[in-house]
């Protein structure tokens, strides 16, 4: 130790670091201090640390308690990586981030008091700490990065604060016992594979400002029953949620364009949207050609394609509500949808009125008067 600093690998696999109180006079400790430290089972700070370089404790795998002195604002990246035996941490309120893998594979770490002034969590900052179990954010964090709680597998709920408008890649990947994470409504960006393999996860909602919905998002959350997608979402990308085996129930706005994303993988019932219109079909069990066409032409948006699908359709169970939500939103367009429902009026009534689609039926009344 030099002046008043511990210096860069200072202790570096020191098999004789087993308890260590900071001596007063110190007021930094420099990166990798206590790199690999496997004997250091207590260490405790003294009044006068103010900072603190990245990875001082990586590797203490026998480390199991640790309080961060006070007027702290940041935990630096990969400040505890690999603490496998870490499981009581006091951090004040005073921190505003806690950087890249700081606490990555903390596999003991079952509670973490996160600061009442945190701002940000670094990338896998929580990644592979198997024993959490809940994560309360406070009021004030905007920001979540990549991988940050990803294989977390006993965490089985997430409290977002309103504030949040950030939620990375994989986020929350693997973290398979997650049952509960209501997304706030400030959210702007969800990213890539941020719910991927949360197999327990039962219910999203879309919030408002989240426009896009981006590959991989919910792909393997086989809890999913039904899905609403808004009409403020443009896009969903790719495989956003394949492999999402129970979801049933589907209902998606016509302004929604869809990608190759698997979404209609496992989808029994339709709920269909275009100006205000809607209908719904039952899908068959298996999927065949109709199935196919069907969903082509919900995916496609030029006219004359969605023409050449509907010609191709077979079944009257989903030409029939097509004919009638094309028709009623295209009220001027003489074509192939107004012909249907011309020539066949009286098996569209049949059919409207058996699902109990009053609304339609009188919508396509006046338009025949």
């Amino acid at each position: 130790m030099q002046n008043d600093t511990i210096e860069a690998w200072r202790f570096f696999r020191n098999p004789d670091v087993i308890d260590f109180t900071v001596p007063e006079f110190i007021s930094s400790i420099q990166h990798h201090a206590f790199y690999d430290c496997q004997s250091l089972k207590t260490f405790r700070f003294s009044a006068g640390v103010s900072s603190l370089e990245k990875s001082v404790f990586m590797k203490c795998s026998h480390l199991k308690e640790i309080h961060i002195p006070e007027d702290f604002i940041s935990i630096p990246e990969e400040t505890f990586s690999g603490c496998f035996s870490l499981k009581n941490v006091s951090i004040p309120d005073s921190v505003q981030e806690i950087q890249d893998r700081a606490f990555y594979r903390c596999s003991s770490l079952n509670d973490f008091p996160f600061p009442e002034y945190l701002e940000s969590v670094g990338n896998s900052a929580f990644e592979s700490c198997i024993s959490l179990q809940k994560v309360v954010f406070p009021e004030g964090t905007a920001q979540i990065g990549c991988s940050a709680f990803a294989g977390c597998r006993n965490l089985t709920s997430v409290e977002f604060p309103a504030g949040m408008r950030h939620i990375g890649k994989w986020s929350f990947a693997d973290c398979w016992k997650l049952e509960s994470a209501p997304l706030p409504e400030s959210l702007e960006i969800l990213g890539e594979g941020a719910f991927k393999n949360c197999i327990s996860l039962k219910q999203v909602r879309i919030p408002e400002r989240l426009h896009e919905i981006q590959k991989d998002t919910f792909l393997g959350c086989a809890s999913l029953t039904q899905m609403h997608i808004p009409e403020h979402v443009t896009k969903i990308h790719e495989h956003a949620f394949s492999c999402c085996y129970e979801l049933k129930k589907l209902a998606i706005h016509d302004t929604t364009e869809c990608g190759n994303s698997g979404l209609f993988d496992a989808v029994r019932l339709l709920h269909l949207y275009k100006k205000g219109c809607h209908v719904r079909i039952e899908l068959a069990e298996e999927k065949g050609m109709d199935e196919t066409l069907l969903i082509r032409f919900w995916s496609e948006k030029n006219l004359s394609r969605r023409k050449i699908f509907f010609r191709q359709l077979r079944n009257p169970a989903y030409k029939i509500p097509l004919a009638v939500l094309m028709t009623v939103t295209l009220p001027d367009d003489k074509s192939v949808f107004k012909n249907y429902i011309h020539e066949n009026f009286k098996e569209v009534s049949k059919f409207l009125i058996q699902n109990h689609d009053e609304d339609n039926m009188g919508k396509l009344l006046m338009l025949e008067t």
